[in-house]
């Protein structure tokens, strides 16, 4: 999912589970094929120098066949170098996003349901994009609502029997050359139009039936069940339940609370063998994890701007307690410390613009060149390395412009930020959760889903946060991520 499955996420799960199937952001078609350059592929296709990718899936986005194949060409191409770090299990087209900037706008995501015969000419575009060296798969829903403002009670009237046909229909058109075998089916229809995101994923009614019955009419087909899946036992209920299911897909209960999904090597894949490359990164604690994590990070640091880089960084291991005494501290502790390189730079270029508007070298230059001192103290900095001033570039010169630019870098003294998020993690938790292993917190965590259970069969009120020792309450977060365990992998 946008701005959560990006490669620092998925590094991390990695440390967690050498066998879940991990999916990456959407990587939207335009916005990879406007800048084909090194940096930018890498932006969007990279994947960890440290941690092995793993089983893996780029996702795309578009709704143009000749885009869709030169996106996945791309990824070949550059899969191909081999100083390049990109390889994914599968290619998967995301039919599945309602939201209005995708399915609306641009006319693709769950937008791309209504019309299934396109969805296959696109498909076979990035298997040809990718000369069928790798599977491509299809995110979808259930179907779409787009005619008629949307209501619960309208809904109910609609006959699920045509609601279901629909839904073949679709598979049928999309897996009739033998391309797409797989499909992950969010059971939910998608509301183009009257819904948010958010609603969109709560409003319309699950409907898993509908998935188990494709499970048993093409059983030649792989089908995994998404939408409404919270925790690791529900995982396991649903596999458990339905021995055909090829796999089930989880998104924001695992950005919301990563280390709950830990068990589910032993729990899932039972005795699947992992590699001994994978085995080395996996981590028994918490504490592991975050210094092997830290590897990850500092070495993007060394290679990137920590202003451009760090949030990204620190975001991904930002829930890892989540449910814990002091997690929101924590997570505010490394909200601190992502803002710290962009606070030293503005603070650092300030302190330059003051020097040079109070009569440093170049202040009467640039003071004509840009008219006022305010101009300068206000942001002139972007304006000046793009100025067509003559005189500005005449009487201070790029050399000084560098190198003024150079004393406003990043402070390589600074401590590496594998330490800072390490010194937060032990300021906020003992060694009991830090060093507690995977199963301690899942039996942890499964105790907890059977008071709630009970909870609710007594007619207890819901508690939708957690009371912290502190006081405080720890909320959900808002977001997600694609995440997906196969029992069996991809064919």
């Amino acid at each position: 999912m946008m701005d959560y499955t990006n490669q620092h996420f998925r590094a991390m799960v990695r440390l967690i589970s050498a066998n879940t199937l991990t999916y990456t952001e959407m990587v939207a078609a335009d916005e990879l094929l406007s800048d084909k350059t090194d940096h930018n592929v890498k932006q969007l296709l990279g994947q960890s120098a440290t941690i092995p990718e793993g089983p893996s899936v780029l996702q795309l986005g578009g709704n143009d066949a000749a885009q869709l194949y030169n996106c996945a060409k791309i990824y070949h191409e550059y899969s191909q170098k081999d100083n390049r770090k990109c390889e994914y299990t599968a290619l998967n087209l995301n039919c599945g996003c309602p939201s209005p900037s995708v399915s609306g706008k641009k006319c693709f995501g769950a937008a791309l349901m209504k019309d299934p015969k396109h969805v296959a000419k696109l498909v076979r575009a990035m298997d040809d994009g990718v000369e069928g060296k790798i599977p491509c798969t299809v995110k979808c829903r259930i179907g779409v609502h787009d005619s008629t403002p949307f209501s619960r009670k309208t809904y109910d009237r609609i006959s699920e029997r045509k609601e279901y046909e629909q839904l073949r229909s679709f598979v049928d058109a999309i897996a009739s050359d033998g391309i797409v075998t797989n499909f992950q089916i969010h059971a939910r229809i998608a509301v183009l139009g009257g819904l948010s995101p958010a609603e969109n994923r709560k409003v319309p009614p699950l409907k898993y039936e509908y998935v188990y019955r494709l499970v048993d009419q093409y059983p030649e087909l792989n089908f995994v069940l998404n939408g409404g899946i919270n925790s690791l036992s529900q995982v396991k209920e649903e596999l458990d339940g339905n021995t055909s299911l090829a796999g089930v897909m989880v998104g924001r209960a695992l950005c919301a609370d990563p280390w709950s999904f830990s068990m589910a090597d032993e729990m899932i894949y039972g005795d699947a063998t992992v590699d001994e490359i994978h085995q080395h990164h996996l981590c028994t604690n918490r504490r592991e994890l975050l210094e092997a994590y830290g590897r990850h990070v500092d070495y993007e640091e060394s290679r990137n701007d920590p202003a451009e880089i760090r949030r990204s960084l620190v975001a991904a291991c930002a829930h890892l307690f989540a449910g814990e005494p002091n997690a929101k501290r924590f997570r505010r502790e490394l909200d601190e410390i992502a803002a710290r390189p962009e606070r030293l730079q503005r603070e650092a270029k300030a302190k330059v613009w003051s020097n040079i508007s109070s009569g440093g070298k170049g202040s009467s230059t640039l003071a004509s060149a840009f008219s006022t001192s305010s101009t300068l103290a206000g942001g002139g900095w972007d304006d000046m390395q793009t100025s067509d001033s003559p005189a500005a570039v005449a009487s201070v010169g790029w050399d000084d412009i560098q190198a003024i630019d150079d004393n406003t870098k990043w402070d390589e003294n600074e401590p590496p930020l594998s330490e800072l998020i390490l010194e937060a993690a032990h300021r906020n938790f003992g060694d009991e959760v830090l060093s507690s292993c995977r199963k301690e917190s899942y039996d942890k965590k499964a105790w907890e889903e059977e008071q709630a259970r009970m909870r609710i069969a007594r007619g207890d009120p819901i508690l939708f946060a957690v009371e912290r020792s502190s006081g405080e309450k720890d909320s959900k977060v808002s977001g997600g991520v694609v995440d997906g365990w196969f029992k069996n992998g991809l064919s």
